[in-house]
């Protein structure tokens, strides 16, 4: 990979920064170069482009402060800077063609996880409003079977106490019922003679 960077360093010894080595500023030159292609040769291209940046970085930085240091440069790295990485010229395309794919795989993932985000809740929503639903039903069920038990135990207990009354009451409400969903109806008796007794019914009692 071809890479530009900058290096933040600071005079921490003046004697040694001007007479231990000639030419002090050069030597800090050739140092970094050869620090840079050894750290960036041991490294593939994406990842130098890519995650390893700040490691290169700092790495570059550690490996510069011990040159410094062993030579008697009087020099403090404060901080290496990668401002441009890009692959060898030989091999961008194919470098360029890779990275717009990645990008792209990205974008199809937060896409995906956009579209899982909108509709995941709403069928979760939808879910439990008919399980909530299916819960109320089978209430009212139950509700209404222990009405009809215990509706049917008080029609026991009053057919013990009185059986014929009961039947008869039973009777009568039941036949009711059945008069207020039909028409107008005329009851004669066929044992009657002449005038004919009438029994007229009309929806909603008898008359």
């Amino acid at each position: 990979a071809e890479v530009e960077w900058i290096v933040q360093y600071r005079i921490s010894d003046p004697y040694k920064f001007l007479f231990r080595v000639r030419n002090a500023v050069q030597t800090f030159r050739d140092m970094n170069e050869a620090v840079m292609r050894e750290i960036v040769g041991d490294r593939t291209v994406d990842e130098v482009l890519t995650v390893g940046r700040q490691e290169v970085a700092s790495a570059a930085g550690v490996q510069l402060q011990k040159l410094c240091k062993q030579y008697e440069l009087g020099i403090k790295v404060d901080q290496v800077v990668l401002q441009d990485v890009n692959p060898p010229q030989e091999v961008k395309s194919a470098f360029n063609a890779v990275n717009e794919a990645q990008q792209e795989k990205e974008k199809l993932i937060n896409q995906a996880k956009s579209a899982y985000n909108k509709v995941i809740p709403k069928a979760r929503g939808e879910a439990e409003r008919t399980i909530e639903e299916a819960r109320g039903y089978a209430l009212e069920r139950v509700n209404n079977a222990l009405g009809e038990a215990a509706n049917f135990k008080a029609v026991y207990k009053a057919y013990v106490k009185a059986p014929e009354v009961t039947r008869q009451r039973i009777y009568l409400e039941t036949m009711n019922d059945v008069m207020k969903k039909v028409g107008r109806k005329l009851i004669t008796d066929e044992r009657a003679t002449g005038i004919l007794p009438l029994f007229q019914f009309e929806k909603g009692g008898a008359k």
